[in-house]
């Protein structure tokens, strides 16, 4: 073994609740006694359901809820320890890193095993172990966070703030704090591979050479079809796929068997007119704005102007004010790639009215990559085409576009049900790899950027089952309030956590309430929210109610 740490992008009182062989997570506060981020004494109102009165109450609560979850999901009988600080994280006026995490130390060849002479993370490692792998008192996280403190400052992200409810109703220009904190804990569980994201090569721990890992042996290139585990993969190989969009996906079985619960159905740009160019056309799709669709993608093509200025040389760039707005009202505009950033140009479009923007390449190449960036104001669908397609575009002005819906096939996954990971054509090695692809709709916890439509509070998608093709074990059983039923299952095919919602619930109730009847209620108003949202049925309901009454005799 040895320790590896990450290079991606309070003792409670109360009964609280854990089913049997549900992990534990244990929070480990390096923020503590410092008077900042997670121990940050500022004041505050409490928010989405968060009754918080401190900024740092309201950021350890939203993590032990998150912890809650994930414990409940999976199981082990070794607590699973995981660091968490504040700190200035990657930044830019327009762009940020959120969080980072991963897994502090990894072993191999421990009892039970499942596959020799390849790396676990700590976690799973553990879990399968019986036993804490990695004692180490001075060093004692499974799994090391960070969460970037400066988000919102003019030079981080300017206008966005973290949002610490525990109700998924993120404000505009809000970070959802708890899905980024599941997010983060999530790769330290496991969603990791530890291989070089440029030359592909294995990484050597402990100095006996390269191996491979649980991650990474559930990768496969669908061009050469060859998995990552294959003793015919090579770097090269592996670091092409990595770089392809489309290429590079999960083998595993239990993910397959599952996307079809998760993922809609794929869809097709397909040009209409003029008949000439009449078609289908690969896609990219965008980590900022709306998902595209038939409904807010169906109508006409035009082409975008702008000066050429500071801020780009070109004409047909976007990276500003659009000086055609009359013509882009009311149109999809085309655009091309280079000099700005895409959320700059999406911005410029639709400021001049623009209902969608289609981004044409600037280098040749396909499938052509998504587009990245994060900017929760824009509020239209941006896709991205091939250098190629956007010149035949451009030759044939103006284009009808909408897009069609597969009745079989599914939106981020290949031909075969295999669900895509995310291989842009730049390596990010915070990101490449160690996520699915922006391509998956709707999109998924474990993509590379946040996105609003995640509730994780519910739903965390395909992640328990990309974790059980690793070797993690989950608990199929209903949620408990101390050791009554309530019959509200813990985890469901596709990522339904609701039981889990439950017993996280039922933790913080016990914690905050100040007596019994500030308890009650507290469970009272839970199945309210799931009974509204439809996610239980009234017998379910009524059982909580049972269990929570139940809860309180001596």
């Amino acid at each position: 073994m040895r320790k590896h740490l990450l290079a991606c992008a309070l003792a409670v009182a109360g009964a609280l609740t854990f089913s049997a062989n549900a992990a534990q997570l244990v929070l480990l506060n390096g923020d503590a006694g410092t008077g900042l981020g997670l121990d940050d004494p500022t004041p505050a109102t409490p928010v989405g359901l968060n009754p918080g009165t401190t900024v740092g109450q309201q950021r350890q609560i939203v993590y032990r809820f998150a912890m809650d979850l994930w414990g409940s999901v999976l199981k082990s009988d070794v607590p699973i320890k995981v660091g968490a600080t504040f700190q200035r994280l990657n930044c830019t006026a327009t762009g940020a890193t959120l969080g980072s995490a991963g897994a502090n130390w990894v072993d191999r060849d421990f009892p039970n095993a499942p596959i020799a002479g390849i790396w676990y993370n700590a976690a799973l490692a553990d879990s399968l172990a019986g036993v804490d792998l990695d004692p180490d008192p001075a060093d004692p996280a499974d799994i090391i966070s960070r969460f970037n403190g400066d988000l919102g400052k003019p030079d981080c992200l300017a206008g966005t703030t973290w949002y610490y409810g525990l109700d998924g109703k993120t404000p505009t220009g809000g970070i959802n704090f708890l899905n980024v904190v599941m997010h983060e804990i999530g790769h330290g569980l496991g969603f990791q591979g530890f291989l070089d994201k440029s030359t592909g090569q294995f990484l050597d721990f402990d100095g006996t050479g390269p191996r491979s890992d649980a991650y990474t042996q559930n990768a496969f290139d669908n061009v050469t079809n060859i998995g990552f585990n294959n003793a015919a993969s090579t770097p090269a190989q592996r670091a092409l796929a990595m770089r392809t969009a489309g290429r590079l996906v999960w083998s595993g079985n239990r993910v397959k068997n599952e996307a079809a619960l998760v993922l809609d159905n794929r869809q097709y740009l397909t040009v209409t007119a003029p008949a000439g160019i009449a078609g289908r056309y690969l896609y990219g799709t965008a980590s900022f704005g709306p998902p595209v669709s038939p409904a807010n993608f169906t109508g006409q093509v035009v082409l975008g102007a702008d000066a050429a200025d500071a801020a780009g040389p070109s004409t047909t760039d976007a990276c500003s004010a659009l000086t055609n707005a009359a013509a882009v009202a009311g149109k999809f505009v085309l655009v091309d790639r280079g000099t700005c950033g895409f959320v700059i140009k999406a911005a410029n479009v639709q400021a001049a009215g623009g209902i969608g923007m289609v981004v044409a390449d600037n280098v040749a190449g396909s499938p052509p990559p998504d587009l990245g960036g994060s900017d929760p104001n824009i509020t239209i669908p941006a896709i991205r085409i091939t250098l190629a397609d956007g010149n035949t575009f451009k030759a044939n002005l103006p284009v009808n576009v909408t897009f069609e819906v597969d009745p079989v096939l599914l939106q981020g996954a290949d031909d075969t049900g295999r669900v895509r990971l995310y291989a842009p054509s730049v390596v990010a090695p915070g990101s490449t790899f160690s996520h699915y692809d922006t391509a998956l709709a709707p999109n998924a916890l474990m993509e590379p950027f946040d996105t609003p439509t995640v509730q994780a509070q519910y739903n965390v998608d395909l992640t328990p089952a990309l974790y059980r093709d690793m070797g993690w074990k989950v608990n199929n059983g209903a949620a408990k309030i101390g050791k009554c039923n309530t019959t509200v299952d813990l985890l469901e095919p596709g990522g339904f956590i609701v039981g889990a919602n439950v017993q996280a619930w039922n933790n913080l109730c016990k914690v905050s309430a100040k007596n019994p009847g500030k308890y009650v209620q507290c469970m009272v108003d839970l199945q309210h929210r799931l009974r509204n949202a439809k996610l239980i049925h009234p017998l379910q309901g009524a059982a909580i109610l049972v269990c929570t009454a139940t809860n309180l005799k001596p």
